[in-house]
């Protein structure tokens, strides 16, 4: 089997777009690709084929290489929920709430297995694997249990990228310290710097330089590249205050699934986010978006202890509401989970029961109410709370059923249906403006990507490895 493991010197050093692009440029190349990450770390996922749950960064890079995301390009993915502990996902399917010693016993007990049997399976189908390393590969105290990193080139000693982020400052001595502290820096083939402002020619003396000291080989300089692709978490969807935009997403601590606002980001339209800070903002506002949660009853207590709620329901009839998984179960009139009971906004005729048994699944929905209508489109759902209509209007109609509620007076919607702002009907009638061919826009910015990226680099020597008998 054939596999490049794009590993970076911290969080943040663009791993996942290298691995898109470099995912991209090898399948333009004819060569079939599939991407991999052995362990995530993200609240953004996505639903895949047979109902299997995986990060969305994975679902991208899939999209690059021009191939179906499956469960094993990402075969386990923790979705934090605070206080210690994430919910751990194997194989698409969730296994609970682990505490930070339950999971490394688990990655101890299990990891490795889950981890190789991953990559067998892919490398039967594909001619070669774009591994994502995670975070760092030289996390000194964690090494017995970093299960993400230079453990998977181990796995058949395949070659690995280490990408340095000279936008943060101290390029050189990130990478060369890096390899110094790392399990197994003879993996590493290659060197990449990332997210180079201004001329790059500056940086020679201290390239050949890094080469003469690391034994390896600077493959590129690829340049800072602003980009409209989904994130791969919550930073990624950090941006500076869009003035004049009258769009709000209410930050509760524990949002997820940003990625729901994909379409705001690549549309270029504005939106604000509204925490404690800066609650009253939410009064000027024509659209009040209540996203995904993790934790529902801390997220609502939070809003009620800095009057986030009662400036929302003041303003129901005025500006547009829409809550989305967690943030539709907020808006109904109570969410109980074995003995504990909260009261929601009271904005839509819904309930929420908490069930053991995790939702995980693709829908295929069109919007169907009083307000809007429209086209069938694909959709997915991932929440343990099952939302029970006391009678009001549906929003969408499912191959399932009836799905969300609706208060047209109001101008409340609620739907467990993440992705529903790629919605054309949804989009235009929340935000005055056409949401115009995601699918294209998707193809585009990553094309532009993988080009900025290909002409930055050596890509000869990456296919010399890919075609080679070694």
């Amino acid at each position: 089997m054939k596999m490049i493991q794009v590993l970076g010197t911290s969080s943040g050093s663009g791993k996942t777009t290298i691995a898109m692009a470099l995912s991209r440029i090898f399948f333009r190349s004819g060569y079939r690709v599939a991407p991999f990450k052995a362990v995530n770390m993200s609240l953004n996922s996505v639903i895949v084929e047979g109902e299997y749950e995986i990060a969305r960064a994975q679902w991208l890079q899939a999209k690059a290489a021009n191939t179906e995301p499956t469960r094993f390009m990402n075969p386990i993915l923790l979705k934090p929920e605070g206080m210690g502990a994430s919910q751990v996902i194997m194989l698409g399917k969730s296994l609970g709430k682990k505490t930070i010693p339950e999971y490394y016993e688990f990655i101890m007990n299990d990891g490795k297995r889950v981890i190789r049997e991953a990559i067998d399976r892919i490398s039967d189908d594909y001619d070669l694997i774009i591994a994502e390393g995670a975070g760092s590969p030289a996390e000194i105290n964690l090494l017995d249990r970093d299960m993400a990193n230079i453990y998977v080139s181990s796995i058949y000693n395949t070659p690995a990228i280490l990408v340095g982020d000279i936008d943060r400052g101290g390029v050189f001595a990130s990478i060369y310290g890096t390899l110094s502290l790392m399990p197994r820096p003879d993996l590493v083939r290659w060197i990449m710097i990332n997210k180079m402002r201004g001329d790059a020619s500056l940086l020679e003396p201290g390239l050949k330089k890094l080469e003469n000291l690391t034994g390896k080989r600077v493959i590129g300089v690829v340049p800072y590249s602003e980009n409209r692709l989904p994130g791969e978490d919550s930073f990624d969807y950090d941006h500076p205050r869009a003035r004049g935009s009258k769009i709000t997403i209410v930050r509760y601590p524990f949002m997820e699934n940003y990625s729901d606002l994909d379409p705001l980001v690549y549309t270029s339209t504005g939106y604000n986010y509204v925490t404690a800070e800066n609650a009253s903002d939410l009064s000027d506002a024509d659209l009040i978006v209540l996203p995904g949660s993790k934790n529902v009853f801390a997220d609502l207590e939070y809003m009620r202890k800095n009057g986030i709620d009662k400036i929302i329901i003041e303003n129901a009839g005025r500006a547009k509401i829409l809550g989305i998984c967690g943030g539709y179960q907020m808006l109904g009139q109570r969410i109980t989970m074995g003995e504990i009971s909260a009261d929601g906004l009271g904005l839509l005729r819904a309930k929420t029961n908490y069930e053991r048994t995790k939702t995980t699944r693709s829908v295929r929905y069109r919007v169907d109410n009083t307000l809007m209508s429209g086209t069938w489109e694909e959709g997915y759902e991932i929440h343990y709370g099952a939302v029970i209509s006391l009678g009001g209007e549906r929003m969408n109609e499912t191959d399932k059923g009836p799905e969300g509620n609706v208060d047209a007076n109001r101008l409340v919607f609620g739907t467990n249906i993440h992705g529903i702002l790629a919605n054309r009907s949804v989009f235009r009638f929340m935000t005055g403006r056409d949401i115009g061919e995601p699918e294209e826009y998707l193809r585009s910015e990553i094309d532009r990507f993988a080009d900025v990226v290909k002409s930055s680099i050596d890509v000869a020597d990456l296919i010399e490895y890919a075609s080679s008998r070694e």
